[in-house]
């Protein structure tokens, strides 16, 4: 069996495999799964690499994400805090 090169961080496209690792799935999980996902917005194949754009898998993920990165918010001129939105979690 020939090696997966989409595996690697330099494509920018991703196999099956890839995106099963990236969800946490197997790659059986994930093709059970796919129609489920695509109706919940995950992105299809490309059309061309019949790959998937592996930015748009990880802004699809992103999206679903229900707590968002806690905001930085400057106090005075000199020192700055986090502020956490304790409502979301």
């Amino acid at each position: 069996m020939s090696k997966d090169l989409t595996m690697s961080e330099e494509s920018s496209f991703g196999s099956v495999s890839w995106v099963a690792q990236r969800l946490g799935l197997s790659k059986d999980q994930f093709l059970r799964k796919r129609d489920t996902l695509e109706g919940e917005g995950f992105p299809k194949k490309d059309p061309l690499t019949k790959n998937y754009h592996k930015a748009d898998v990880d802004a699809w993920i992103d999206h679903r994400r229900r707590i968002p990165d806690a905001k930085t918010v400057a106090v005075s001129n000199l020192t700055s805090r986090t502020e956490v939105n304790l409502d979301a979690v």
